[in-house]
């Protein structure tokens, strides 16, 4: 039987620097006209990669701002080819 249940996504605030970061590295998964003014931004994750930036937050006594900041720096190719936190490729959802 086929699982049907549908991925929980979970939105995560980030400074508007590391969304800034995000969007010159994976800029179809970030969309400029969803940049909102403050200081800190939202992004949409699936839940295994939420639970994947929690836990590395946790583990290494780091704020999300770092780690997101850290998956970003990887290449593109390690991030979306199952490399990046979660080992997920469709890990950062695309923009709508």
């Amino acid at each position: 039987m086929k699982d049907t249940q549908a991925m929980r996504e979970y939105a995560i605030d980030i400074s508007t620097e590391v969304f800034h970061a995000l969007q010159q590295r994976v800029p179809g998964y970030i969309s400029c006209g969803e940049e909102k003014p403050g200081p800190t931004q939202k992004i949409l994750v699936g839940e295994d990669v939420y639970t994947e930036f929690i836990d590395r937050a946790i583990a290494h006594r780091q704020t999300l701002d770092q780690v997101v900041r850290e998956t970003c720096t990887r290449t593109r190719n390690q991030i979306f080819s199952g490399g990046g936190p979660g080992g997920n490729a469709g890990g950062l959802k695309e923009t709508r």
